[in-house]
């Protein structure tokens, strides 16, 4: 119990730092956030403040503050991992192991989904792919990243100019694996509710449905996590990348839709952490 506590202080403390750094004006905790309009690709939500991280920054400044970013982002995901661990039943629901933390990327409405058919277009993380992602400026400083056989990032993913992910940070991040695979998953929003998730094997027409046992979508998705995909308009690709996206636009505020890239259309998802899946 002592570690546990000892994790929560040092989590709302890199919480506290991090909203702090960035002029986040609300808590990346916060549960009195409107919910995410997980299916809109419009937003009246107004953005964060973004008082350092912005064009006029110089590069070193702004590489600093990526590096800050970073190892704040590292040491977040293990306290959230230390943390969940504590949360988790005991014992686990038969059949089911522990896994350090990864994410599903999933749609649904939100706030009255608590089961529906579409998982087929669900993906999953299964390591945080915050981390190993690429800032969009770094896209606009070196106009030929992703192009031209330059798509390998150094993380070792491959970027797609033509489908590629943003989250709440600004990083472009490697895509999720698709679709989830049929099963039973404990997910959790790291709020109140931490349940488990089925998912069934696709039907005859390659749908897959998928039911929570307790609470709604938005229940089990985690706010501070944003995240949207990308695709250039007809005509537009091959001509657009992250660099065509508003720096001032980031961070995102924890339940606000991500923004628009210029001449993309753009899918907000839902973030939910996974804590254990079947063994």
């Amino acid at each position: 119990m002592m570690a546990i506590f000892i994790a929560f202080v040092v989590t709302a403390f890199c919480n506290h730092l991090s909203a702090t750094a960035f002029s986040l004006p609300l808590s990346r905790q916060s549960n009195t956030l409107i919910h995410p309009a997980i299916t809109s690709v419009t937003s009246a939500e107004p953005r964060a403040s973004t008082t350092l991280f912005n064009s006029n920054n110089s590069n070193n400044d702004v590489n600093l503050l990526q590096q800050i970013n970073n190892a704040l982002d590292t040491t977040y995901a293990t306290l959230i991992d230390l943390l969940f661990y504590g949360k988790l039943p005991s014992p686990l629901p038969s059949g089911m192991r522990r896994v350090p933390t990864q994410f599903i990327a999933a749609l649904g409405t939100p706030t009255s989904s608590s089961s529906d058919a579409g998982a087929e277009q669900w993906g999953i993380w299964r390591v945080d792919p915050g981390p190993r992602g690429v800032y969009v400026q770094d896209f606009r400083r070196n106009p030929s990243l992703g192009k031209n056989g330059n798509s390998k990032m150094k993380a070792g993913w491959e970027f797609d100019p033509n489908d590629f992910w943003i989250e709440e940070f600004g990083r472009v991040m490697e895509k999720p694996d698709f679709p989830v695979s049929p099963g039973r998953y404990m997910v959790t929003g790291g709020r109140k509710v931490t349940t488990l998730l089925t998912v069934d094997p696709p039907d005859g027409r390659g749908r897959q449905a998928w039911r929570l046992e307790e609470g709604t979508l938005y229940d089990v998705t985690h706010l501070p996590c944003r995240s949207a995909r990308y695709f250039p308009k007809p005509g537009q690709e091959g001509k657009r990348s992250p660099a065509d996206s508003n720096w001032n636009d980031f961070p995102v505020r924890p339940g606000a839709d991500m923004p628009s890239v210029k001449g993309c259309d753009k899918q907000d998802y839902a973030v939910l952490f996974v804590v254990a899946v079947e063994k």
